[in-house]
């Protein structure tokens, strides 16, 4: 007799179900708002729950946490009126002990100020090596020293004339480009990486040894070389609307530092809508089908490097002009990382990523040092003191918008302006 076997039929596989990642999301978000961030993230909150319950609805086979999206949405609404009520009370009131008028202007002077385009500058260059040609810079810092030192050596060591100590400035991180991408851009990135933010370092000593003090100033850096800079200044006086306010002197800096933003804006627009940026978005997604084409991949990744680390440069030379001084702490590593998180923020491999980056990021990290500030101050401050304190009320600006970044990583990692397709971290 031959033994059959009746195969049973269980049916399509159920993949199980489990809670939508916006419905998480928002109820992070929620509860932050009402509890540590004065209603920040509430509306963020009830935004993603929306998503995630319309995402639930669509498919309430594979996903859940329709409780946890509508409790998000919740907390948001009440997040947002908390958010409301400390904005109404704060300008139009005194009963707050921290005065949000002034955490606005104090935010917003920054968000505009000399060092949001410095950071602007920074990253636009980052911009072109990462964002559009998948170089990883962690060296930035090293370009903008170069650049700074190049104007201040030129004019106050050699007694050359301004003018050419602008040319030298621009000139020196074209020849720190090469000097970098000769021996690591036909290795792999981290090469790249690991010389840069090597090369950043090394420079920041030498500029602050005290061999070399008579020639780069030592730790005490070198002044005295923007005069010629500061005598084309138009403006007779400074400015004073109410929610902005600027010195003469910044006010001179912003307009330079402005229109030098948006020359790199316009010039970096041309160049990736031609065929040359084409060739540099194909080297980011694989350069070995690029290097079939019969394209000269260390050829256009070394342009991509010099014109990035001229920015580089352009930033270190406006952060020289703007404060008529350059010591060595000014190029440290952080700088770069932050010149990233702005470059994170607004969105790489987007043009205009750098400029709304740079500009939330000063904006965030003023206004929450204004916050907490006056949050931790006074006889009877807002903040119990064994929560914080004032020495601490500016580190913590940082933990947060650290948080922050991290969340966004998380969530939207192509940035708040950025294409998911246009950048793959992972992949590189």
């Amino acid at each position: 007799m031959n033994a059959t076997t009746e195969k049973v039929d269980s049916g399509p596989s159920v993949r199980p179900t489990r809670a939508h990642p916006y419905a998480i999301t928002s109820l992070v978000l929620g509860v932050a708002g009402v509890t540590l961030t004065a209603g920040l993230t509430s509306p963020f909150a009830w935004w993603r729950g929306n998503q995630a319950l319309a995402a639930i609805k669509a498919d309430p086979a594979h996903h859940s946490g329709s409780a946890l999206a509508q409790i998000g949405r919740v907390l948001g609404v009440l997040g947002t009126v908390l958010l409301l009520m400390w904005l109404v009370l704060g300008f139009a009131t005194d009963v707050l002990p921290v005065d949000i008028a002034t955490v606005f202007r104090t935010a917003l002077n920054q968000a505009l100020g000399p060092n949001a385009i410095v950071y602007a500058l920074a990253a636009i260059g980052l911009n072109i090596h990462f964002g559009y040609t998948g170089l990883l810079n962690f060296g930035q810092a090293g370009f903008m020293a170069v650049g700074a030192y190049g104007l201040a050596v030129s004019v106050v060591t050699f007694d050359l004339p301004f003018w050419v100590g602008v040319g030298i400035a621009l000139l020196a991180p074209v020849l720190l480009a090469i000097l970098l991408g000769v021996p690591t851009l036909r290795l792999r990135a981290d090469y790249l990486a690991i010389a840069t933010i090597a090369t950043a370092e090394i420079l920041r000593l030498i500029f602050g040894s005290v061999e070399m003090s008579d020639t780069l100033g030592g730790s005490n850096g070198l002044t005295g070389y923007a005069s010629t800079y500061q005598s084309l200044n138009p403006f007779s006086s400074g400015i004073d609307w109410g929610f902005v306010e600027f010195s003469r002197r910044n006010l001179w800096s912003i307009t330079v530092g402005w229109t030098l933003v948006a020359i790199s804006l316009l010039i970096v627009w041309a160049l990736m809508r031609s065929p040359w940026g084409r060739v540099l978005r194909s080297i980011r997604e694989d350069e070995d089908a690029v290097r079939s084409l019969g394209k000269n991949v260390f050829a256009y990744k070394m342009q991509a490097l010099i014109l990035g680390g001229i920015f580089g440069g352009l930033a270190g030379l406006f952060l020289a002009l703007k404060q008529a001084s350059v010591v060595p702490t000014d190029n440290s590593t952080n700088i770069t990382f932050f010149a990233y998180t702005a470059l994170l923020i607004g969105g790489a491999a987007r043009v205009l990523g750098p400029l709304a980056g740079a500009l939330i990021f000063w904006f965030l990290i003023a206004g929450l040092g204004s916050f907490f500030g006056q949050a931790t101050s006074g006889a009877d401050p807002l903040m119990p003191a064994f929560l914080m304190d004032n020495t601490q009320a500016s580190l913590v600006r940082f933990i947060v918008t650290g948080l922050g970044l991290m969340l966004l990583m998380i969530y939207r990692p192509q940035g708040i302006f950025g294409d998911r397709r246009e950048i793959a971290i992972d992949g590189r």
